[in-house]
């Protein structure tokens, strides 16, 4: 059984639960409530000494990090979405990075000030969130996904923070590529939401 340690309104979190229903797998998941400090709990971490969300076991084996466990995933139960050669893997990996850098050092934290009033450099987080919304959107306008031409871990791994935008108070309105990009990711076999995402498509 799959175990997944977890928060429901982490949008990290929210790119394993998004993957893991895409995929069809079963799992069990662990409430871990960061905000009252249940990731500096012994147990906790034990199986992750950087005392951050999510963590994946299956089996006997543990991966920590959103995009680490969506590349054990996709590697273990659907191969071709991290990549069919050396090449898409490398476009796909960049992509992986710009979820953790671009958006995570901006989007995310953006978030997470007005969420739960953790102390942020606002304007900085905001600004450099312009900036990573503006790249999407500039090279959504080029293509429908964001490598191989087809859905990868790439769009798994860069669509929660961006499509969660508005709560960090960004205009995600006046990007209209990412908009579409986003409504193509609802539409995917197994997409699921999370409070401040868009539902699956055809739903209200």
């Amino acid at each position: 059984m799959l175990t997944l340690y977890d928060h429901p309104l982490s949008g990290n979190c929210h790119k394993v639960r998004l993957f893991l229903s895409i995929l069809g797998l079963s799992y069990k998941s662990v409430f871990i409530d960061v905000p009252a400090g249940a990731n500096h709990e012994s147990a906790f971490v034990a199986m992750n000494p950087l005392r951050q969300i999510p963590v994946l076991s299956d089996g006997d084996y543990t991966v920590q990090d959103s995009q680490a466990i969506l590349v054990y995933l996709a590697r273990r139960y659907l191969p071709e979405w991290a990549g069919s050669d050396a090449f898409e893997s490398g476009t796909i990996m960049q992509w992986l990075s710009f979820a953790a850098n671009e958006i995570g050092n901006s989007l995310q934290p953006a978030r997470v000030f007005y969420l739960l009033g953790e102390e942020v450099d606002i304007e900085l987080a905001q600004r450099k969130g312009l900036r990573a919304l503006s790249l999407l959107d500039a090279h959504l306008g080029r293509q429908q996904w964001l490598a191989c031409g087809r859905p990868t871990i790439a769009d798994i791994a860069c669509f929660p923070y961006v499509a969660l935008s508005r709560e960090g108070h960004l205009p995600l309105d006046e990007f209209g590529n990412v908009l579409t990009w986003i409504a193509s990711i609802t539409r995917l076999p197994g997409y699921i939401d999370m409070p401040g995402l868009p539902p699956p498509a055809g739903t209200t």
